[in-house]
């Protein structure tokens, strides 16, 4: 949220102040947020090292926050012998409590009872959907559910349609042809992409379409047998999105045919609600968060059935129809999930927590716009 310049700003209250700790050489996607109210410090030290937890340790005996509050969920609170502030943590992936990512057995082992431990002692945990909040209990234990709430996400309006020539332009830029869909992976969830991928291979309806993957540099790699036993060679096209800007990303979003998110993964799916925003139709997994988010403004589809995602892909590429109401009801279901609206959520909570409990908060339904 630190980095949404135009949704952090409107939701600043009279007598708000705002501290953002960065890592060591972090730079922020947005740029940094000029405001007397905000400001920024950069830590020297690792925070999960000793030398780093004295660093936090002394930056809150000097700022004295009313909250804290991080998305890291495997970073402890400070502890400080003179102040004391309440400790939240929001929660959009769930693949640190569920032991999934790099590293060792021991390593992620304890990657997962440091989160989990973090997540029990916290003040209050904020998840964006709900399917999210309740699996999340069922993971760290009922006692999770007087304390966890859910304010939605949104997209930043950068993310919105764009004109034919700023498609061309990054098209020529990052050099993609005129007919391309797009879909996301990463490392971890490489082996997602493979019903996609034998999609486009069968399907005959369709063809002399390139699939653009926004991902990490790992996934060519991983990939390369998937695409060449799909006869796919010369029609993926990867892109690293760290070397995208965010106008640029939006533009890539803007001018594909549709996308796909195969992603199984327990956690908030960015694309599908970047996608609806610039006017791309979205075919993903059948989930409960993608249900509960996007209704019928997606098409659901069994994620490892090839059948169903080639059929979802020839209706919206031969079906004008089709198309055509999908994007109507992408860009109306994403009128609601705006950047100001969650940041304002966001301060609204901390505001009230800082003078009651998440229990008395939940007892009371303070809020109508907490689950």
């Amino acid at each position: 949220m630190a980095d949404m310049v135009d949704a952090f700003l409107p939701a600043l209250a009279e007598g708000d102040e705002v501290t953002i700790l960065l890592g060591a050489g972090t730079s922020l996607t947005w740029g940094r947020i000029e405001h007397p109210s905000v400001r920024y410090v950069e830590a020297l030290k690792r925070p999960k090292r000793r030398a780093g937890a004295a660093e936090l340790r002394k930056l809150v005996e000097q700022v004295k926050p009313d909250i804290w509050w991080s998305a890291d969920t495997t970073l402890s609170p400070p502890k400080s012998k003179h102040h004391v502030c309440k400790s939240v943590y929001g929660v959009v992936d769930l693949n640190t409590l569920l032991a999934v990512g790099k590293g060792t057995y021991w390593r992620r082992y304890f990657r997962q009872r440091r989160a989990s431990q973090n997540l029990m002692r916290a003040d209050a945990i904020i998840c964006p959907t709900k399917a999210i909040s309740t699996r999340l209990i069922q993971l760290i234990g009922l006692p999770a559910r007087h304390k966890t709430f859910v304010i939605a996400n949104g997209v930043h309006p950068v993310f919105r349609q764009h004109t034919a020539e700023e498609i061309l332009t990054v098209r020529r830029k990052h050099l993609i042809p005129q007919r391309y869909v797009l879909t996301t992976g990463s490392i971890e969830t490489a082996q997602f992409l493979t019903p996609v991928l034998k999609a486009m291979g069968t399907s005959e309806e369709v063809s002399s379409i390139t699939c653009v993957v926004l991902g990490d540099t790992g996934l060519p790699n991983l990939l390369r047998d998937e695409i060449r036993d799909c006869h796919l060679e010369g029609m993926v096209r990867f892109i690293d999105v760290k070397t995208l800007t965010p106008a640029e990303e939006s533009v890539l979003y803007s001018g594909a045919a549709m996308l796909f998110e195969p992603s199984q993964a327990l956690a908030f799916p960015y694309s599908i609600l970047r996608a609806l925003a610039t006017g791309t139709p979205v075919i993903c997994t059948a989930s409960a968060t993608n249900k509960e988010l996007y209704g019928q403004a997606v098409l659901r589809v069994h994620p490892t059935d090839v059948r169903e995602w080639m059929q979802a892909f020839i209706a919206l590429t031969l079906s004008s129809t089709l198309r055509e109401r999908q994007i109507e009801r992408g860009l109306t279901c994403t009128q609601q999930f705006t950047t100001t609206a969650m940041a304002k959520a966001s301060f609204a909570f901390a505001r009230l927590l800082c003078t009651v409990s998440a229990a008395t908060i939940r007892k009371n339904h303070l809020s109508s716009s907490h689950d």
